[in-house]
């Protein structure tokens, strides 16, 4: 991953896995939530597509949290990984 748009979307896929298993819920149950096909949500999740900012914010919601703390959380997740630069060298 070379840009942080792509690292952010690796992030936020782990995040959103993390959330699921915290709340022993499955994928499959998420994308009713959201009113969206199971296969669209495993296309964010594998990094096939980028989530939608609408979508982003449904998923938060379904969580009970704020968009800014489900990013919050991804955020730290790439702070975790250090510098991008050292990762390159």
């Amino acid at each position: 991953m070379n840009t942080y748009g792509e690292r952010l979307d690796a992030a936020l896929a782990a995040q959103i896995k993390v959330e699921l298993a915290e709340r022993e819920m499955e994928q499959r149950a998420l994308a009713s939530a959201l009113g969206i096909e199971s296969a669209t949500l495993s296309r964010y999740m594998n990094l096939k597509r980028s989530m939608p900012m609408h979508t982003f914010v449904k998923v938060a919601e379904t969580f009970g949290i704020s968009p800014y703390e489900l990013m919050k959380r991804a955020e730290a997740r790439i702070a975790a990984e250090g510098p991008m630069e050292e990762r390159l060298a």
